[in-house]
């Protein structure tokens, strides 16, 4: 299946297109797409985690077509 990842600063963007899609087996779940991006475990426990425009777990199943988005929390002042 073909997924749209939206990676953090940082992450390898190896397997992705152009475009941001890569392909993951199906059944996968979002934290499979971390580990595509090779996103370190740390980094990764500081994430916000968004499937669709939706928050979503690192456990939620992933879907051909969906658009997966890691961002960091941002505060200002």
């Amino acid at each position: 299946m073909r997924v749209k990842i939206l990676p953090p600063h940082g992450s390898d963007r190896g397997a992705l297109d152009e475009r941001c899609w890569a392909e993951l087996p199906g059944g996968s779940r979002v934290r499979d797409a971390l580990r595509l991006i090779r996103c370190s475990p740390l980094k990764a426990k500081l994430l916000l985690v968004s499937v669709n425009g939706e928050r979503a777990s690192l456990d939620r199943e992933l879907h051909d077509g969906d658009i997966v988005g890691f961002f960091f929390p941002v505060s200002g002042g």
